[in-house]
């Protein structure tokens, strides 16, 4: 490990915090049973490799920068992606040397550990591809500063995995922060049993029981970095906008859209419901979403470089090229029996709710196999489309498959080289 975190003191509240309790809870090898959920949590960068870099080809060589990356974060990197090469860095010793230990025991030279702060990455002296810093920002001085400093390593064509608190998901979080403030508890190990048997005596409601399954209350680090932290913030979508424009950075995409959009989880809902929906702009729309659900208790999004062509990664929805851009499905089709003898479909995923589907989406949905051009779908479905309407039919359909989150679409690289007429941003 080299470098230094100058900016911090050794008194500084989140420094002491994560020297005493280093978070996540440690572990000695990343293949132990207890850390398999939180590995899996490393695989959006592959999943959602498509959505980051709809026009480009996936690569397996990425620079990866790891900010903020506490016990595990950087060698779970590593591990899965042995072809990147991967920096972490963070202010705690205690937690860098956690990493160093897992760097020997997987024998990871695709690792380097730096101790520095996320606002001086530009001291690495290095440019990265992709920034991963989830749950960091938000415990800065700055949150803004950091993130421009993140912004300044980034490659023209990278991007940044960004993870907030969300406000209104956090709310019992804050009200129990709160509480555990005016009792005067700091985060001492007699701190913790007096949490510990508060959340005992909590009332048995299905609010508090599904609280009480958090993962962070099985460690005395998870409690303290979930609620006795000293320095922390939440964040409404308007914020994480608005934290991103004075990063001088542009908003990309959410990680989940289904949260984001009507598509899912108000396809059921009245017409005039939908349709009043449907006439807000985009950020809009996204802060009317996160009202409505109020249980988003984290946001997951991306950010890149203002001077990237952003007809490298938003979908051309009212052109040409939609046509000619590849869909990829995650959902599977499910069809049953209605009650009125006829067939119901549905797109089903994995920990969603199934989205209903029309009979013709349904058609030309199941045409998706990672080849076929949109275009292609509408064709092969056997759906009586006229040529005059495919187009409109095409964004209807896969903007309503893209902003469930269940479907993704790669951008043609020729289709780069022509003038778009894209009627609003990315979804």
């Amino acid at each position: 490990m080299t470098g230094s975190a100058q900016d911090y003191s050794d008194d500084d509240p989140v420094v002491v915090q994560y020297e005493n309790w280093a978070y996540p809870a440690a572990v000695a090898d990343l293949t132990d049973p207890a850390i398999a959920d939180y590995l899996a949590t490393f695989q959006t960068l592959r999943n959602l490799s498509p959505a980051y870099w709809p026009s480009g080809q996936q690569r397996q060589d990425l620079d990866i920068l790891v900010a903020g990356c506490g016990t595990l974060a950087a060698a779970c990197y590593a591990y899965l992606y042995p072809h990147c090469r991967v920096v972490g860095i963070d202010i705690s010793r205690t937690s860098l040397a956690h990493e160093q230990r897992l760097k020997e025991h997987h024998r990871l030279a695709n690792l380097r550990l730096h101790h520095c702060p996320v606002e001086r990455a530009g001291s690495l002296g290095l440019a990265f591809d992709y920034i991963s810093s989830h749950g960091v920002l938000h415990h800065l001085p700055d949150p803004a500063a950091g993130l421009k400093a993140l912004g300044s390593v980034l490659r023209p064509d990278g991007v940044i995995a960004l993870m907030l608190y969300g406000r209104y998901g956090r709310a019992q979080v804050e009200r129990l922060r709160e509480l555990f403030q005016q009792m005067g508890l700091g985060q001492t190990a007699a701190d913790l049993a007096i949490v510990r048997e508060t959340l005992a005596g909590l009332p048995d409601d299905a609010l508090t029981r599904q609280f009480l399954r958090s993962p962070d209350l099985r460690s005395d680090a998870g409690i303290v970095d979930l609620l006795l932290h000293r320095r922390e913030r939440s964040y409404t979508v308007a914020d994480c906008l608005t934290l991103t424009e004075a990063a001088g950075l542009a908003f990309q995409r959410w990680d989940q859209n289904y949260f984001y959009h009507p598509d899912g989880p108000f396809a059921a809902a009245a017409p005039e419901v939908r349709s009043r929906l449907a006439r807000l702009p985009d950020a809009e729309l996204w802060q009317a979403m996160e009202l409505a659900i109020g249980m988003i208790s984290a946001h997951y999004f991306v950010v890149c470089r203002k001077d990237r062509d952003p007809r490298s990664y938003r979908i051309p929805w009212g052109s040409q090229t939609l046509l000619e851009c590849v869909p990829l499905c995650a959902a599977k089709l499910a069809r049953r029996l209605a009650a009125s003898g006829g067939d119901e479909f549905a797109m089903v995923l994995q920990s969603f709710p199934p989205v209903p589907l029309t009979s013709a989406q349904a058609a030309v949905f199941s045409k998706i196999d990672g080849r076929r051009t949109v275009g292609q779908c509408l064709i092969d479905s056997g759906v009586a489309i006229p040529e005059q309407s495919r187009l409109a039919t095409a964004d209807e359909y896969f903007r309503m498959l893209t902003r469930t989150g269940f479907g993704i679409l790669r951008i043609p690289r020729e289709g780069l080289n022509r003038k778009s007429e894209v009627t609003r941003p990315a979804d």
